[in-house]
C-alpha cells in the first residue's frame, strides 16, 4: 500500500496534488469549508479512487469547538487572536465563526501511521505537533511553518526546534518558502515516484530528503536562524510596532515595487538514520603475543620492511 502523508493546512490542494502524483496517499485537513470544497474539486479523481480523504476540521490544542478567523486572504486563516490582529493591521479583513476541532494526535489515531506530516496552520504548528508526544507516532519526516515572520525572534525559533527535539527529531533543514517556485524535483526521485512539477506560490514544495539544503544538527540549525534574525534586524525591530512596520512596508513597496516581508521559512525534521553494521574488527591478540611479535619483527628485517 502507498505510504501516507498528512497535509495539515490543505488550502486548495496545491501540496496534496504533488504528493498524490508522486504516488502517496493523502489525508488533507483544513478548517475552511470553502478551501475543502476547492481541494475536492481539484483532486476529484483521487477522491473517487480513495487515495485522498479530505477532513474539514481545525487542528487545535484540544478537541471541541474553537473560534476560527477566516481571512479575506485564505492563506492567513488562523485560530490565533494575535495573528488575527496582525492580519487586520496589514489590511486584511476577516470573519469569525465556530468550527469543530481535534488534535493532531487524535487525527493520526483515526487514520494511521504517516510517512510525512506537513503542518501549515498559521500560528498553531508547534502546538499541533506537540500533541504527538501523547502517541508513539513519529513520521519519518515532518515539517512546520515557522512563526518567525509573526514573531521574528530567536526565542520563538528555539521553542519550535525544542518541540521537534522532544519528539526525537535531531536533523533539520530550513527551507525558504519565498523561493519555493524555484524548486525542481530531483531526478531520480529520492522518495516516491519522480514527477516533473512546477510549484505554485504559497505551496510547501519538496519535502524530506528532496527538500533543498542539507540536514543539520540542532546547534547548526540555531546558528543558521541566528544569522537570519541578524539580517532582518531592522524590520524585526519595527515589527514590534505594527503601525511602524506597516508604514515601512508601504514605503519600501512604493520605492521598489516589491511587497517586503521578513521571509517565510519551513522547518523540516527527521531522525538520524541508523547506518548498516560494519564488518566486525578482527579480535586483538593477547598482549603477550603482541609483545612477542614486536620483538620478532625488530630482529627480522623482512618483517620490519
Amino acid at each position: 500500500m502507498p505510504k501516507l502523508i498528512y497535509d495539515i493546512g490543505l488550502h486548495a490542494g496545491e501540496d496534496a496534488a504533488f504528493y498524490l502524483r508522486k504516488g502517496f496517499r493523502v489525508i488533507g485537513v483544513d478548517a475552511d469549508d470553502a478551501m475543502c470544497c476547492a481541494a475536492a474539486e481539484r483532486l476529484a479523481r483521487y477522491v473517487r479512487d480513495g487515495r485522498v480523504k479530505i477532513v474539514n476540521v481545525a487542528i487545535a490544542e484540544a478537541s471541541g469547538t474553537v473560534t476560527f478567523y477566516k481571512s479575506a486572504r485564505p492563506q492567513w486563516n488562523t485560530l490565533v487572536p494575535r495573528w488575527r490582529d496582525q492580519n487586520a493591521a496589514f489590511g486584511s479583513t476577516f470573519t469569525e465563526s465556530k468550527v469543530e476541532a481535534i488534535t493532531l494526535a487524535e487525527l493520526v489515531k483515526q487514520h494511521g501511521q504517516p510517512h510525512y506530516i506537513k503542518v501549515d496552520i498559521e500560528g498553531m504548528d508547534a502546538l499541533a505537533v506537540r500533541s504527538l508526544l501523547e502517541t508513539d507516532v513519529r513520521p519519518t519526516f515532518i515539517s512546520i511553518e515557522s512563526a518567525f515572520p509573526r514573531d521574528p525572534t530567536l526565542a520563538s525559533i528555539k521553542n519550535e526546534l525544542r518541540t521537534l527535539s522532544e519528539l526525537g527529531y535531531d536533523r533539520f533543514k530550513i527551507v525558504p518558502q519565498h523561493k519555493v517556485e524555484e524548486q525542481i524535483p530531483p531526478k531520480p526521485s529520492r522518495d516516491g515516484r519522480y514527477v516533473p512539477h512546477r510549484f505554485e506560490c504559497g505551496s510547501s514544495g519538496l519535502f524530506g530528503d528532496e527538500a533543498p539544503g542539507h540536514w543539520m544538527i540542532l546547534g547548526e540549525t540555531v546558528a543558521t536562524f541566528r544569522s537570519i534574525v541578524r539580517r532582518s534586524r531592522l524590520p524585526a525591530m519595527l515589527h514590534r510596532r505594527l503601525a511602524l512596520y506597516g508604514l515601512y512596508c508601504r514605503v519600501l513597496e512604493r520605492l521598489t515595487g516589491i511587497e517586503p516581508d521578513l521571509g517565510w521559512y519551513d522547518i523540516h525534521a527527521t531522525r538520524s538514520r541508523i547506518s548498516p553494521p560494519s564488518a566486525p574488527a578482527p579480535a586483538r591478540a593477547p598482549a603477550s603475543a603482541r609483545r612477542a611479535t614486536a620483538r620478532s619483527g625488530a630482529s627480522n628485517p623482512r618483517l620490519r620492511g
